[in-house]
């Protein structure tokens, strides 16, 4: 009989990764890797049919969990979401998470080419996307939208059992990621059935070819994990960048007779406000990799 306790705890966890799985930049399935949860999930999905007896409870709990953190997050992110802050947050919430990623890549053991190869194709994949933007695109209840958000959903599911891929930077980096918010937020159940639809294929899809990544060539996999974090790291740099460059007027400030003071003291803030934000963004991804170390034996077992 499973106790209360470890029952909150995977729905904690749950909870934690339906939250995370907005954040752009950071990969639900890398904290999935660092709370130690990631390769029974993915081994449970690939096999859904005699693991959903086998492991009932545990993927119901995570599941309740997921769903419910989705909920919550598409209500507080989408407001403050291209935000200084927000994204500088997020950028250090990837750069905590660079040293315990690192070691999953068994860092003693020799890099081969097919090793180098599979970081550099990470890095090419997630910067690739910085070429989309989608941002001007408005849905409603016709043929087309209902197919972009099953499309999304398979996206989103995709990047939440490959190895490294956030989908909500994918979704960031194309102007997209309000869109899922909106609609979960609103329940708009036309564009949510899709998105669902999208989402659950998407998974028991694909994670057949991640198990079998995982556990016959490991250290590729690993190593593309990491050239994807890599990747989401520029992706969300760049946005902090195009965001700040945009907000700031240089020549407004030199040749407007008036909101000098006003325009440096916002510039200020947001610079202020941005390093504190990156600076607990490294601390809640170092906090992340301890409370995995304690976690990820016990969720290992079955």
């Amino acid at each position: 009989m499973e106790s209360p306790l470890s029952a909150l705890k995977k729905f904690l966890i749950g909870a934690l990764l339906g939250i995370i799985s907005f954040v752009p930049g950071v990969s639900g399935v890398v904290l999935a890797v660092t709370l130690g949860v990631y390769e029974r999930i993915v081994e449970d999905i690939a096999d859904i049919i005699h693991k959903v007896r086998e492991d009932f409870n545990f993927l119901l709990l995570i599941g309740i969990g997921l769903v419910f953190g989705m909920v919550v997050v598409s209500f507080t992110l989408k407001n403050v979401i291209y935000t200084i802050p927000s994204m500088m947050l997020f950028l250090g919430m990837i750069t905590g998470q660079l040293p315990h990623l690192w070691k999953y890549t068994m860092p003693e053991v020799k890099s081969s080419g097919t090793d180098i190869a599979m970081f550099v194709l990470g890095i090419v994949i997630m910067c690739f996307f910085l070429v989309f933007s989608l941002s001007s695109v408005t849905v409603g209840h016709d043929t087309s939208s209902v197919l972009l958000m099953l499309v999304i959903g398979v996206v989103y599911a995709i990047a939440h059992i490959a190895p490294g891929i956030s989908g909500s930077t994918l979704l960031f980096a194309m102007g997209l990621l309000t869109l899922p918010l909106d609609i979960i937020s609103s329940f708009d159940m036309v564009l949510l059935i899709p998105f669902a639809l999208g989402t659950i294929g998407g998974l028991i899809g694909f994670a057949k070819i991640v198990h079998y990544a995982i556990t016959k060539h490991r250290k590729p996999t690993y190593m593309m994990i990491f050239g994807l974090t890599i990747g989401s790291f520029l992706v969300v740099l760049k946005e902090i960048v195009t965001h700040y460059s945009g907000s700031v007027d240089i020549l407004g400030i030199l040749f407007r007779d008036s909101g000098l003071v006003t325009t440096l003291y916002s510039g200020t803030a947001d610079i202020l406000l941005g390093a504190v934000a990156l600076f607990v963004g490294i601390l809640i991804s170092l906090w992340f990799s301890k409370i995995g170390k304690k976690t990820s034996e016990e969720f290992s077992i079955r």
